[in-house]
C-alpha cells in the first residue's frame, strides 16, 4: 500500500549525496556491548542506542506507521507481518524494533520473535541473555511460555532465538513451528517477525500459512532493482503478499 511504503520510506534520515557510494554503510545490528548479567524473563529491555535515536529523531513517522499497521490489520486482518531483507545490514531489525516501541504505546499486544534463522541476534540487541529460545521450542519441545520474555515496562513480548537453526527448512515446515505460530496468533493483537534474509537462509515457501504479509527492507547501496525484483518474486512465490517496501538510508 501506498501510504505503508511512503512511511517507511521517511523512517530514516536521507543521504546528503544520494550518489556518494564509497561510504561502507553501518550495519543494522550493533554488536559491541559492554557486559551484562543474564536477564531471563527480564522486565525492562535495554534499547539499543540507534533505535533510541531514530525514535527521538523521527518518532512521529514511525507513530504513523504503528496507527497504519493497527489500521490495516482491523481491516484486512493483517496480524503476523514478516520483515525481511534480500541481504544482512540491510537495517531490518533496527526498523522492527523502533516500530515495535511504537506500537507498545498503542492499545493490544505486540510480541516480536527472532526468526533471523542464520543469524539472530534480536536477544543481544535487546541485553538478554534467555536460557530457553523459540529453537528449544521448536527443536527440543521447551514450553512456548518459557521463551517468551514478558516487559511490562515497555509493554512489548519479545520472542528470542538462542542459536542458529541448522535446516531452516525442516524448521519452519514442522509441526512444532505451525503449533506455535497458531497459539501465538492466538495471544497477541500484532506480531512482528524478524526473519532472515531472502538470500540467506530463510524459506518463504514453507512460511506462508504462518505469516499474513511482508515488508522488504532495503539499503539502495547494498541491494538494486534486480535484487529487490527477485525478492519480491521469491515472497509471491512462497505466497506472501508484499505490504510494502522499506527503504533505509546513512
Amino acid at each position: 500500500m501506498q501510504e505503508i511504503d511512503q512511511a517507511l520510506a521517511r523512517a530514516y534520515p536521507r543521504r546528503a549525496a544520494p550518489n556518494e557510494a564509497t561510504a561502507v554503510p553501518p550495519p543494522p545490528h550493533f554488536v559491541v556491548e559492554p557486559h551484562r548479567e543474564p536477564a531471563d524473563l527480564a522486565t525492562t529491555l535495554d534499547w539499543p542506542a540507534t533505535v533510541m535515536t531514530l525514535e527521538r529523531e523521527h518518532g512521529e513517522r514511525f507513530r504513523k506507521l504503528a496507527d497504519s499497521l493497527i489500521q490495516i490489520r482491523d481491516t484486512k486482518g493483517i496480524k503476523v507481518l514478516l520483515f525481511t531483507s534480500c541481504h544482512r545490514a540491510e537495517g531490518r531489525t533496527t526498523l522492527v524494533l523502533t516500530l515495535a516501541r511504537a506500537l507498545a504505546r498503542r492499545p493490544g499486544r505486540t510480541l516480536v520473535i527472532d526468526a533471523d534463522l542464520t543469524g539472530p541476534m534480536l536477544a543481544r540487541q535487546l541485553g538478554l541473555r534467555p536460557r530457553v529460545g523459540l529453537d528449544d521450542v521448536i527443536e527440543n519441545g521447551k514450553a512456548l511460555a518459557d521463551a517468551i520474555i514478558e516487559s511490562p515496562d515497555d509493554h512489548l513480548s519479545v520472542l528470542p532465538l538462542r542459536a542458529p537453526v541448522a535446516g531452516p527448512r525442516d524448521f519452519l515446515s514442522g509441526a512444532a513451528w505451525s503449533c506455535a505460530m497458531a497459539r501465538l496468533r492466538r495471544d497477541y493483537d500484532l506480531i512482528l517477525v524478524d526473519g532472515s534474509p531472502l538470500f540467506a537462509g530463510l524459506s518463504a515457501a514453507v512460511l506462508h500459512s504462518s505469516v499474513d504479509a511482508a515488508i522488504l527492507v532495503h539499503h539502495r547501496t547494498l541491494t538494486g532493482e534486480r535484487a529487490l525484483l527477485r525478492a519480491q518474486e521469491v515472497l509471491e512465490a512462497g505466497g506472501i503478499p508484499l505490504l510494502g517496501l522499506a527503504e533505509t538510508f546513512v
